[in-house]
């Protein structure tokens, strides 16, 4: 499976598809798609509420339920290519001006969109969703 970089123009395959597919996910409001309103995250719609513990347990619940939302249409995860297994908010996050940075650890399976989870490898990642270029940076 390959798609275009968003940044560059040229075409990406494997795991920095992955991570592309991640951070559209992310950085997609719930419900703001026509024709996919399960597509996206609740993320975008908490970035400018106040930082409390509670609104970071929001933060984190919101980014595995959004990835592995299933799809009514498709019957399949939202990413099945990725599961996260754990996952930090970073301190440097300006979440009051919609930059939450995320690093991210999972398990990646590079044919998990075809339904075959067989092939497993340890992914991790750093997600930041309010820079103006919205970046993936695999590690």
């Amino acid at each position: 499976m390959a798609t275009i970089d968003r940044h560059t123009g040229k075409t990406i395959s494997g795991l920095d598809d992955v991570w592309q597919s991640i951070t559209t996910i992310l950085s997609t409001s719930l419900r703001a798609l026509v024709m996919a309103r399960d597509f996206g995250s609740d993320l975008p719609r908490m970035v400018d509420r106040a930082l409390s513990p509670l609104t970071k347990i929001e933060f984190y619940a919101a980014v595995p339920e959004a990835l592995n939302r299933i799809s009514p249409e498709t019957l399949m995860a939202e990413e099945p290519r990725f599961r996260v297994t754990r996952m930090r908010l970073l301190e440097e996050s300006d979440i009051a001006n919609g930059n939450p940075i995320f690093d991210i650890e999972g398990i990646y399976y590079p044919r998990g969109h075809l339904g075959d989870f067989s092939e497993a490898y340890d992914a991790s990642g750093r997600i930041s969703l309010g820079d103006e270029e919205g970046g993936y940076y695999g590690r």
